[in-house]
């Protein structure tokens, strides 16, 4: 699974610094950051099932695995683009903007809202179209890809009483906001930020994930399911096949392609969870996710220089940072009986 997650945010890089070769963009960013909610919600269902001994443990360790590098990261970029970047003149919003701005880059929740306002005479209003507003809010966010983080966030407070229901009422709430979804696009709302931002219609994505763990988990002893060049053969077709959707359909089907990746996701993770280099792989995918733009930003848009930077800064964080961290996130967890979901 590591290997996936990295291809993940390599894809995404990809789509904010061009490479070189077309083959080494794997997919669009936007397929690979709703593929990401698949992957999540596969982990998510596993670790509730097996090691959290409470909601709030669970709670915890979360917090504990996405701020610290997220502070790290955003602390960092926010001093250096303080001198270039309009963030001093954040005090011209309005103070009720300005709150809002400051609360969401530092709890990371509600960025994703940030999307979905502008701001006129120093008062915030609902726009259905970001971009049609003159001053955006959302431009203040200091790590531009984190919003993302905000939808796990949500994910995740939702998560510990999801992965005890049943599996036919998470998949009728994911086919219940799918069909939402679709018939927002029928009413004209099939543009950024509806196909791709908003909450609701990207949770299917991370309950088809806890589906696929629980398939997984009911099947596991199948052999195919360990095989590597099955997985990797099935990495590929994903891939190929988020290709295709990124060229020949309209992006705001992407999530059809991160819908089919829950079939890929607990081969690629049954093959690869006993290799150890993989889990460290795998571990590099979220510093490289959220430090990629701030070095596109203020140090470089190469492509070969953003990739190697950030597997340089991400190597460090998981060294450095990450690893004493897991100690105690796991003093927090203990092995329990399975989950009862069915």
């Amino acid at each position: 699974m590591g290997l996936l997650r990295l291809l993940l945010a390599l894809a995404v890089i990809g789509d904010h610094a061009r490479p070189p070769f077309a083959w080494l963009h794997f997919t669009a960013g936007t397929i690979a950051v709703e593929m990401f909610f698949v992957v999540s919600g596969f982990y998510m269902q596993m670790v509730l099932s097996q090691r959290y001994t409470s909601a709030t443990a669970f709670y915890v360790s979360r917090a504990i695995r996405i701020y610290p590098t997220y502070w790290i990261i955003a602390g960092f970029t926010f001093l250096a683009l303080w001198p270039i970047n309009g963030f001093r003149h954040i005090s011209n919003l309005g103070w009720q903007p300005a709150i809002l701005v400051f609360a969401s880059n530092l709890l990371i929740l509600f960025q994703d809202t940030l999307l979905f306002l502008g701001v006129d005479h120093e008062r915030l209003f609902f726009t259905a179209n970001f971009q049609s507003a003159a001053i955006l809010p959302s431009s203040y966010l200091i790590v531009r890809p984190s919003w993302t983080l905000a939808l796990e966030l949500y994910f995740y407070l939702f998560a510990p009483y999801l992965a005890r229901v049943r599996s036919s009422f998470l998949l009728t709430l994911a086919l219940a906001l799918t069909a939402g979804r679709l018939a927002a696009y029928h009413a004209g709302l099939d543009h950024d930020p509806w196909f791709y931002r908003f909450f609701p219609f990207e949770l299917p994505l991370f309950l088809l994930g806890m589906l696929s763990y629980r398939l997984f988990d009911g099947n596991r002893d199948f052999y195919f399911l360990r095989s590597k060049v099955l997985a990797l053969s099935a990495i590929v077709a994903m891939i190929a096949l988020g290709q295709y959707f990124a060229l020949s359909l309209p992006v705001k089907y992407s999530f059809v392609a991160a819908a089919i990746s829950a079939l890929v996701v607990p081969m690629a993770f049954a093959a690869f969870k006993d290799v150890s280099i993989d889990r460290f792989v795998g571990d590099l995918s979220y510093p490289i996710y959220i430090i990629h733009f701030p070095i596109i930003q203020f140090i470089n848009s190469t492509y070969a220089i953003v990739v190697g930077l950030s597997f340089a800064v991400s190597c460090l964080i998981v060294i450095c940072l990450d690893r004493p961290l897991d100690r105690i996130r796991h003093r927090l967890t203990m092995v329990t009986h399975k989950s009862e979901y069915r």
